[in-house]
């Protein structure tokens, strides 16, 4: 069910979740002020509560009005990176974000979408928060097809034109212990960032079983097929042990039963962009044992897309 700005608004409004576009993946919206509809939102993705929510800005003085701190290189970070694919995730006066969004941590998670539509409706309902709008665990939504897929025709879906160019899930960077720390890899490369604050932060790990943002979780984004990553040559012998191959157009797998291609192997943005719909089509295909090539340069631009497979393939 698609709705214009202003019906969405409206919705919101009456604590309905929407799902909402932006350049990285669509989103499940509720206003940050409203529990109700957050609530909704953890109930219909089946997402645990101690999973923390992203806020979504219009303007950074929300963020400014309620982080207890503003961390070195928070301003040349948001000058650089905002709008798009960033969130940072900083100490924050408890009694201006609701517990519910936090999950109950003494930090909270903001970025500004680079999504024109979005950025409109944001303007009129305040902050919204807004997981990615797809069943908790699986791939993320890239297109309104996959929100149908999941949740079925009634859910309201955004009205707009432009859909997620980047097709992965924003990078997150978190304060703690006087320096910035990858959460998640996402749309902004770790290089872009680095030249940013004059250093490469270093990657957090979560030590306990309540993540400090979303990605954490051990195994996420992941079809129901069981995959097995590869960085060799794919044999013909291969062939009798999977289902189909997850691979790259530039590539030849002889005797393969079914080839589900991402892009060339040296296109990491068309890869990236084309990930989510390829996991779904193995599900789609009813694939159970999938080989994945991952024999792909060494370099930054492909450090999102490895980790989103390597969270896919975990049992």
């Amino acid at each position: 069910m698609k709705v214009s700005i202003e019906r969405a608004a409206a919705l919101l409004k009456c604590s309905q979740p929407v799902a909402i576009p932006t350049e990285t993946v669509w989103g499940l919206a509720a206003r940050l002020d409203d529990e109700p509809a957050m609530r909704q939102i953890f109930f219909l993705k089946g997402r645990p509560l101690k999973n923390p929510l992203i806020i979504h800005l219009s303007d950074p003085k929300f963020l400014f009005s309620c982080c207890t701190i503003k961390p070195p290189g928070l301003h040349e970070l948001i000058d650089a990176f905002w709008p798009g694919g960033l969130t940072v995730v900083v100490p924050v006066n408890e009694n201006k974000v609701p517990s519910l969004a936090r999950a109950g941590l003494p930090t909270a998670a903001f970025r500004i979408p680079d999504h024109t539509t979005t950025l409109s409706l944001i303007k009129i309902t305040g902050p919204l928060v807004a997981p990615s709008a797809n069943r908790s665990g699986s791939p993320s939504a890239t297109t309104p097809a996959h929100i149908i897929k999941d949740f079925g025709s009634w859910l309201p879906i955004l009205q707009t034109k432009t859909y997620c160019r980047h097709g992965i899930e924003s990078t997150i960077l978190i304060w703690q212990d006087d320096a910035w720390h990858v959460g998640r890899l996402g749309a902004i490369g770790i290089d872009a960032i680095a030249t940013v604050l004059g250093y490469e932060p270093a990657r957090h790990t979560a030590h306990s079983d309540q993540p400090l943002c979303p990605g954490q979780l051990f195994r996420h984004y992941a079809p129901q097929a069981r995959l097995t990553l590869s960085t060799g040559a794919w044999k013909e012998d291969d062939a009798s042990q999977y289902d189909g191959v997850l691979g790259f157009s530039d590539r030849s797998y002889p005797g393969a039963r079914r080839i589900i291609t991402l892009s060339t192997s040296t296109d990491a943005a068309s890869a990236g962009n084309a990930l989510y719909s390829a996991l779904r089509d193995l599900d789609r295909f009813q694939l159970k044992s999938v080989y994945v090539d991952i024999n792909v340069p060494a370099s930054a631009d492909w450090l999102a897309i490895l980790d989103r497979l390597e969270k896919a393939s975990q049992s």
